[in-house]
């Protein structure tokens, strides 16, 4: 028997594929933090729960992380998105739309260098929600982004 029946006859398995999921999509918003905090803007929060909802919030300094089992949402806070997305240059807007696609990708590529079933699972997870992003939520937001910049308009005008 392997690793993953032996959790899911063990009754484990569930919590196993919470934890995952949980994980994969918080590195997958550490991405988008990262990328946003190197564009210059301040993240006021990253977390796996509904913003502004019920939550266990840790602070440090400015930033603050918030957890809420009870839900499937993750999501970064920045101070003023607007107004930050208007100021930034088309690669950039790619740049923060991307990260978190490329951090999942990133973390996946770490999961398979060893030799754990978790981190393979967690390698599964994590590829899983970067195309589910790329499809749907981020790259929605880099069509956007493409589709706002003056090559995209010229080419559009031909």
């Amino acid at each position: 028997m392997d690793f993953v029946s032996m959790l899911v006859f063990s009754g484990t398995g569930w919590a196993v594929i919470f934890g995952l999921t949980v994980a994969a999509a918080l590195v997958h918003e550490a991405g988008h933090a990262l990328a946003w905090s190197l564009i210059g803007a301040e993240v006021r929060e990253v977390g796996y729960a509904k913003p502004g909802g019920p939550a266990l919030r840790f602070r440090v300094g400015k930033f603050t992380f918030a957890f809420n089992p009870f839900t499937l949402f993750a999501y970064t806070l920045v101070e003023s998105p607007g107004e930050q997305l208007h100021r930034m240059t088309t690669a950039q807007r790619m740049f923060v739309h991307g990260a978190g696609i490329l951090a999942n990708l990133l973390a996946a590529a770490i999961g398979l260098a060893f030799k754990n079933p978790c981190l393979h699972l967690f390698t599964l997870f994590s590829v899983l929600l970067a195309f589910q992003n790329i499809f749907f939520n981020d790259g929605s937001k880099m069509i956007s982004a493409l589709s706002k910049s003056q090559m995209v308009r010229s080419i559009s005008r031909l």
